[in-house]
């Protein structure tokens, strides 16, 4: 009898401490819980990291948040201005790089030489002065209806490469690429009608344009002129962002919706745009941007081109500018434009 009172006794002590235990335990991950809340915050607005012990134990969660989250309800996130950028320092930008170029049209130079002897002409501007301000019209139109419409879309393909490591267009790129978020093609269909009569939007089966009706058409079989704004879709799918146009089996085109949203806004040329989130993980799974990639369709034309070269993007950081990062205090990342040794502009990243 006295043996089974100490053995029932012993089993209420353990049962007694298991269920303390219990508590502490829950008590525990309900803090971290909350926590965990604060740092989902934090980083859906980019201004903080979760520490590692939060992240393992709260990863599904801010997945699961991430993942549904409503479009409707996410605000695009500005990057902090440090310097520029400006028209006027990138009019004077211009006029320094095409002098620069003069050296590879004329192969000046020994390294000039070997530069073209290596990639021919296929890396020198495809705008001049003219286009670029007609390109840069397209894009305040259509990022103007697109506040005005609530329209969700961000930079793509090309343009987002551009933006990331040159802070405006590819320099020997010839279109900027968007992309809509698919539900909104009624919404955008309606600015298009909207638009004054200096613009003229392209209704199509897969990508649509934005162009001006008063140039003229690149040829007889194409309903458009150029330049234009080249508009592709996207669509979610069990967390994932999909190219519309491309089959969902197409991984190096498809990206986590969490590393897509919210959308921030970054420098091309002298203005702010939106892009994904994590801009540099969404690049890095589709392209090598340390590689300098020439064009193989020329958009002006409507054609494959016969040959396109890749090249060390060192190669041509004498003709055109490129961005460096450098991280302060582990917290700030600082972007500069650089076209040799001049500092265009610099912004200002919290991580």
């Amino acid at each position: 009898m006295v043996l089974f009172r100490h053995i029932t006794l012993t089993k209420r002590r353990k049962s007694w401490l298991f269920t303390s235990l219990f508590v502490i335990c829950l008590a525990f991950i309900m803090i971290l819980d909350i926590k965990g809340s604060i740092s989902l915050r934090n980083i859906r607005y980019g201004l903080s990291y979760l520490p590692e012990i939060l992240f393992s134990i709260n990863i599904e969660q801010i997945i699961n948040r991430c993942r549904y989250a409503s479009l409707e309800d996410q605000d695009i996130v500005h990057i902090e201005l440090k310097t520029g950028p400006s028209s006027r320092l990138w009019e004077g930008f211009h006029v320094d790089q095409m002098k620069s170029l003069q050296g590879l049209l004329t192969g000046g130079s020994t390294k000039d030489r070997n530069v073209m002897t290596k990639v021919g002409t296929t890396f020198l501007p495809r705008l001049n002065a003219t286009y670029r301000r007609l390109m840069k019209g397209l894009i305040v139109v259509f990022n103007d209806i697109a506040k005005q419409h609530n329209l969700k879309y961000f930079l793509y393909g090309g343009s987002l490469i551009g933006s990331y490591r040159h802070h405006g267009m590819i320099p020997w790129d010839d279109d900027v690429d968007i992309a809509v978020y698919e539900k909104h093609k009624s919404k955008l269909k309606a600015a298009f009608s909207s638009l004054p009569k200096t613009f003229k939007g392209i209704v199509a089966n897969d990508r649509w344009k934005l162009i001006y009706p008063h140039l003229p058409l690149i040829r007889e079989d194409i309903s458009w002129s150029y330049p234009f704004l080249d508009i592709s879709f996207f669509h979610l799918s069990s967390g994932y962002v999909y190219d519309a146009d491309l089959p969902w089996a197409d991984k190096g085109f498809s990206y986590k919706m969490c590393d897509v949203f919210p959308l921030v806004e970054r420098p091309f040329w002298d203005m702010w745009l939106p892009v994904p989130r994590r801009t540099d993980v969404i690049l890095k799974a589709s392209y090598d941007i340390a590689m300098c990639v020439s064009l193989s369709y020329s958009h002006s034309q409507e054609k494959f081109l016969e040959r396109s070269f890749s090249v060390s993007c060192d190669t041509l950081r004498d003709y055109y500018p490129f961005v460096e990062r450098r991280t302060v205090n582990g917290t700030v990342e600082v972007e500069q434009l650089k076209f040799k040794h001049t500092i265009v502009h610099s912004i200002t990243v919290k991580n």
